[in-house]
């Protein structure tokens, strides 16, 4: 109670026990392409799934392709070379 009032009076802050971290990738594999898009509050807090989609780049548009929260996943159709988006990165890969 004494250390509380004095962390308001002085504006000191404590530091939590585990600290939060943000988990984004984004890859592909020769018939798949996977993002993944979390908070995770290791190593005792939970996971938390953040909005995610992938955009395949046409005429210079963006056009989803798949969105989710937490993890998304692309089924590659073909293995034309294309351009995908996801997490402010860019693949350029066979998967048509």
């Amino acid at each position: 109670m004494i250390a509380s009032g004095v962390a308001l009076l002085t504006g000191a802050t404590t530091v939590p026990a585990h600290a939060a971290g943000v988990i984004q990738n984004f890859s592909a594999t020769a018939t798949t392409l996977n993002a993944v898009n979390e908070i995770s509050y290791f190593p005792l807090g939970p996971i938390i799934p953040l909005p995610v989609s992938i955009s395949r780049v046409v005429d210079g548009s963006p056009q989803v392709v798949a969105s989710g929260k937490g993890f998304v996943q692309y089924q590659c159709n073909g293995t034309a070379v294309t351009t995908y988006t996801a997490l402010d990165r860019q693949l350029t890969v066979p998967c048509g």
